[in-house]
């Protein structure tokens, strides 16, 4: 019984090397396009706090984390992007053609010109455009 647990194991093991090796090979582009000479405030908060679910190149993880590159929500309503952030976010959505359906934590516990910073990066890159938030909005929206 042993020996089939330790089989099981191992298969998912390289089941999931396997799709993460094709997710970082389908983006390589994207994150070619994405890199600069000069980092971007926000940077440092995105890959402390997204980065993990979100992947480095914001493409998200097929079935599992939707992606924040090229994401309709990201280049949005200000408001609704802040307020995901700070109350996090569970159930069904539809990101891209993709349905998703996880737990995203709330980052409420970050401050205000935290928030901003990550989120201006995200809105900055990625084949994302918006307008600029401010901590001020994130404070106005807590």
């Amino acid at each position: 019984m042993k020996i089939f647990y330790s089989l099981f194991l191992i298969l998912i093991l390289v089941s999931c090397g396997q799709k993460k090796a094709k997710n970082q090979q389908s983006n390589a582009g994207d994150v070619a396009q994405v890199q600069t000479s000069k980092k971007h405030p926000g940077e440092l908060a995105y890959k402390k706090h997204c980065m993990s679910c979100h992947q480095r190149d914001a493409g998200g993880v097929p079935g599992m984390y939707p992606p924040l590159a090229d994401n309709k929500v990201v280049s949005g309503d200000k408001n609704e992007l802040i307020k995901i952030v700070l109350d996090g976010m569970s159930g069904e959505i539809e990101v891209n053609g993709e349905i998703y359906n996880g737990v995203m934590a709330s980052y409420r516990n970050l401050p205000d010109a935290e928030i901003a910073k990550l989120l201006n990066y995200l809105r900055s890159g990625f084949k994302n455009e918006g307008d600029e938030i401010t901590s001020a909005e994130v404070k106005a929206m807590r």
